[in-house]
């Protein structure tokens, strides 16, 4: 049996070659990701951040990942989202693009056609494969995690990212890529974040004593 993390984020999307729906410039090239500008703690560091891929884009066939940063479209470097929008947004949909991403410590070149942008959009779902229900700080302490945070994991799906890495009926998660896990809602955003390949890690209590475990998300597997 699967249980699927679903993302949620709103379908007000920041997506590549279009800020809204109905605007003229749909009829250029798409490339099929959200993005964000850089973070606030490394405001002067290049490029634009993706959070997100849309399913069968682009951006998706040539293996975005979230966390991955864009550096430069045909060599030209690019500083923030709208800059490397409208950068896309004046080439034409069947466009090839060659697109300087970093990934970690890596840089590399990613190569793509440019596709029109579609009516219905949904976006790569991360899955970590846990089902979790919510604890008062008292019980939070009394499995040996912090008081304010912490969930109960009820159901772990075999062969999942989580049953891979060790998690297990009865863990309290409660911190996941160096942030707080208070509910199953918070758990299932930073999976979205995450990124599908990525390995995220997950600081769990179990009988009193600290682990800390790295899943390596997975796409959602159809419902």
């Amino acid at each position: 049996m699967r249980f699927l993390v679903r993302s949620v984020f709103p379908l007000l999307l920041l997506l590549v070659l279009s800020s809204s729906p109905t605007t003229a410039s749909d009829s250029g090239g798409w490339l099929g990701l959200r993005l964000a500008e850089a973070p606030a703690s490394a405001p002067d560091a290049p490029g634009v951040l993706v959070r997100g891929v849309v399913e069968g884009s682009p951006a998706d066939e040539a293996s975005f990942r979230a966390k991955d940063t864009i550096l430069a479209v045909d060599g030209a470097s690019v500083s923030g989202p709208a800059e490397l929008m409208a950068r896309l947004r004046a080439m034409e949909p069947g466009s090839f693009v060659t697109l300087t991403v970093k990934r970690g410590a890596r840089e590399f070149e990613v190569k793509t056609v440019l596709a029109t942008r579609p009516e219905t959009l949904r976006m790569v779902r991360g899955w970590l494969g846990v089902e979790a229900i919510e604890l008062p700080p008292a019980l939070r302490e009394h499995f040996g995690a912090p008081e304010d945070a912490g969930i109960l994991v009820s159901a772990v799906a075999d062969a999942s990212p989580a049953y891979d890495a060790g998690i297990r009926v009865g863990d309290v998660v409660y911190e996941a890529d160096a942030q707080p896990v208070t509910s199953l809602r918070d758990l299932m955003r930073l999976v979205s974040e995450a990124g599908v390949e990525n390995v995220m890690d997950v600081v769990l209590a179990r009988d009193g004593a600290r682990i800390v475990v790295g899943p390596r998300i997975e796409r959602a597997p159809a419902p």
